[in-house]
């Protein structure tokens, strides 16, 4: 027998102690009568009561005690083998972490919107393995393919613009670590690029165009306003201040949507501006469900069968029938006196 929560079996020993206090309390009663009257007086109040049936309702009231703390111990038994085989697609989320993504054009951050997005987006996952790659300067997988979603998501959580020490962004290496995760024979090879867009190598395009040719789809999501916001950082006193360039001037950042709705073409996907209402992510989903499941391994589990209830209908029988027990006799009373 298996138990769903065997640590409440420890109450079986609050039984005992249950018919102690029993006891004690019919001993208590007679000593406390003893205390007004006499002993002859209390064995003439007694003569309306039956023991054997005041002993049978404490008895029967003890065994619907402890079905209850057995049946809340969930006991389990007869073994199911359920084979699960999952199927799904594989994605790679590729999430930029320059510091760019630190501006405030998009409330609170661009990159803690970004990555309220793709906490979305896993969410909304059934069956699919999910990689996590980080890039500014340089990238790296910062999650391998899992469908372990809490997991994702923890690796995801600890992702900010400090993540990699490289400044400036390189979309396209992310593109191709991205694509490295995938199998050779995969027929749909999803990437999803969280980016403001300002590609600093400016070989984005053609590695998503040599990506499109591999069976890869890009899906961009514009993270960032047209109009552009500065970059907040701290200097050595720990004061916010805003980024400058090397001449001094304060660096402006835009959201640049022609490179990003180019790197998506190029590689059969789609650009998606990030909204408030994340219809997007939905529309992604809507895309990736249309396409044809890979098959995963399968996974043997073992349960068993929660039997509480039998426990639950006993105690509820015997309740009922302590309750039908009449303990006070219907007879005359016999003279003490």
């Amino acid at each position: 027998m298996h138990w769903g929560n065997p640590y409440l079996l420890f109450l079986i020993l609050l039984v005992p102690i249950l018919l102690i206090l029993v006891g004690v309390a019919n001993h208590n009663r007679k000593k406390n009568f003893s205390k007004f009257a006499e002993v002859k007086f209390y064995n003439f109040f007694m003569q309306q009561f039956s023991g054997f049936h005041w002993s049978l309702k404490n008895f029967i009231f003890v065994f619907a005690f402890l079905f209850i703390i057995i049946a809340l111990a969930r006991p389990r038994w007869d073994k199911e083998v359920q084979i699960i085989k999952k199927e799904g697609i594989d994605i790679v989320v590729a999430i930029d972490v320059s510091k760019s993504m630190d501006a405030t054009d998009i409330q609170p951050s661009r990159i803690k919107r970004a990555k309220d997005q793709i906490s979305l987006f896993i969410d909304q996952l059934k069956g699919d393995r999910i990689a996590i790659v980080a890039f500014a300067g340089k990238s790296f997988v910062q999650c391998p393919l899992t469908n372990d979603y809490d997991a994702a998501k923890l690796f995801l959580n600890l992702l900010d613009t400090e993540t990699v020490p490289n400044y400036g962004t390189n979309i396209g290496e992310a593109i191709s670590n991205s694509l490295e995760l995938f199998g050779e024979k995969e027929k749909h090879k999803v990437i999803i690029v969280v980016s403001d867009g300002e590609d600093l190598e400016e070989n984005a395009i053609e590695i998503a165009e040599e990506a499109g040719k591999k069976n890869a789809i890009i899906y961009a999501l514009g993270i960032g306003s047209p109009e552009g916001s500065t970059i907040p950082i701290k200097n050595r006193e720990g004061d916010v201040v805003y980024a400058k360039d090397d001449k001094g001037d304060i660096v402006f950042t835009k959201l640049d949507i022609t490179t990003l709705t180019q790197i998506a073409k190029k590689a059969n996907g789609r650009f998606f501006p990030i909204t408030p209402q994340q219809s997007e992510i939905y529309e992604i989903m809507r895309n990736i469900n249309s396409f044809e499941k890979k098959k995963f391994d399968s996974k043997e589990y073992v349960r068993y069968k929660e039997q509480y209830k039998y426990f639950v209908i006993a105690a509820l029988v015997l309740l009922l029938i302590e309750s039908l027990i009449i303990y006070k006799k219907k007879t005359k009373f016999k003279r003490v006196l």
